[in-house]
């Protein structure tokens, strides 16, 4: 089955989420990055969208939008039901996105929706410090002296 993914959002979002994936991974078939300029409006940004899909026949459309509820969010979701087989999501990581594209022509649809929210919920952490001083040893007695 041959997925298509749309990344979009506001601004640059679109090709500056480009250039990271491509840095990660070099280029990926059948993936698409849209911005919404300033310039732009609702009309406009649809209008890209539409272009992106005639271009580019898959059996199912991802959406992958920058913000909940901002206009290519909403652009998004209007297409959405306009077609079978699409699927919108917001607000997800590029390691999410990137194993999304990874894997988006090995499952169905709504899997790979879900695969994409739930990779930003396990990945977004908040790193917590330790005191060096008091914790430099680990259960062996090696320093991190040692490296990895």
């Amino acid at each position: 089955m041959k997925t298509n993914i749309i990344v979009t959002g506001h601004g640059n979002y679109g090709t500056g989420v480009e250039s990271s994936i491509k840095l990660l991974s070099g280029h990926n078939e059948r993936v698409e990055f849209i911005d919404f300029l300033e310039e732009d409006t609702d009309d406009t940004l649809k209008d890209k969208i539409v272009n992106s899909l005639v271009n580019n026949e898959a059996d199912q459309n991802l959406f992958i939008c920058d913000i909940l509820g901002g206009t290519p969010f909403k652009v998004c979701v209007e297409l959405s039901y306009e077609k079978e087989n699409m699927e919108v999501v917001a607000g997800c990581n590029i390691g999410a996105i990137l194993e999304g594209i990874l894997l988006k022509d090995s499952m169905g649809i709504v899997e790979l929706a879900d695969s994409v929210v739930n990779a930003t919920k396990d990945t977004a952490v908040r790193f917590t410090k330790v005191n060096i001083a008091t914790n430099s040893a680990d259960n062996n007695g090696s320093t991190m002296d040692d490296g990895i």
